[in-house]
């Protein structure tokens, strides 16, 4: 009896599996690691430049030579400017031009004038200015325009003891650091215009010798050329006297072709020092205009 409930108990009994258990098999799951794609990567937003029109400044009073100089010098200065971009009205006439915009290149400094400019140029800015000379006193005047807004940033008026145009030149460095506080310069750039620039408005004089050594060399061509025509008269003498001769007595042909040769030839050397000399000393006479005749004076 006690071996038949051991048998039954052995058959009732749960097989154990050989096989690992198929919970304690399954892997942990693991989090998936996120790689960039390059598509995912912003790139940086581009650097926005301002960009800006200088007007070509009006004169009263002033040569139109000095406010071209000072225009450009501006456009010069402005152009030193960190995150700016600057166009000249000369650059304007030309884009303009070639668009067959005439009537927009040729307009004069009015409002509707200037907002038509910067339209057509998508410009943010514009910088527009006055040089004029007021009771012996030089006053430059220049204003920052925004385009979007019809309406001055900033604007600056200078009275200057005049120079020659020059007095002008010197403030054209602070009146752009005053006008464009909020823009720094480039790395390198220098603040005012150079020297050497400067120069170009009004050169210095020239020294007394220069005319006088043009005008000496003008006095030995002409001399020179005297002398020629002085000779080449006398060729034409000799050969009037044979032909005159050989109506009495026979002479050679070759001889009177070779006098009349000789006259024509001196006489073109003649007038080619003629013109030589003539060129000098109008060249003489410009430099005059220029020449410094009061000497320093000495201590």
């Amino acid at each position: 009896m006690n071996v038949l409930w051991l048998a039954l108990l052995l058959c009732s009994a749960t097989p154990v599996s050989d096989e690992p258990s198929s919970v304690a098999n399954v892997p942990t799951a693991t989090p998936p690691v996120s790689t960039p794609t390059p598509s995912s990567v912003v790139p940086p937003a581009p650097k926005r430049f301002l960009r800006v029109a200088v007007y070509d400044f009006a004169v009263d009073g002033v040569e139109p030579r000095i406010g071209r100089f000072v225009t450009d010098a501006m456009v010069d200065e402005l152009r030193k400017l960190d995150g700016v971009s600057v166009v000249s009205m000369d650059e304007v006439r030309a884009m303009l031009a070639h668009e067959g915009n005439k009537q927009v290149a040729g307009c004069t400094e009015g409002p509707s004038c200037l907002s038509e400019i910067g339209d057509a140029l998508g410009v943010d800015e514009i910088v527009v200015g006055s040089l004029a000379v007021v009771g012996g006193v030089s006053v430059a005047s220049i204003r920052r325009l925004d385009q979007a807004e019809a309406k001055a940033i900033a604007s600056i008026t200078e009275r200057l003891k005049p120079r020659n145009g020059e007095e002008f030149v010197a403030t054209v460095g602070a009146a752009a650091a005053k006008l464009y506080k909020d823009k720094p310069l480039r790395v390198g750039a220098v603040r005012g215009v150079p020297a050497e620039l400067s120069r170009r408005l009004n050169p210095p004089p020239l020294p007394i010798w220069a005319p006088v050594s043009t005008g000496a060399a003008a006095l030995i061509v002409a001399a020179g050329a005297a002398g020629l025509g002085l000779a080449s008269l006398n060729e034409q003498q000799a050969h009037a006297a044979l032909v005159a001769e050989s109506k009495v007595t026979p002479v050679p042909g070759s001889v009177v072709v070779e006098r009349a040769e000789s006259a024509q030839q001196l006489a073109l050397f003649s007038n080619v020092l003629w013109g030589t000399a003539a060129a000098v000393a109008v060249g003489t006479a410009v430099m005059v205009l220029f020449t410094d005749f009061e000497p320093a004076a000495t201590e």
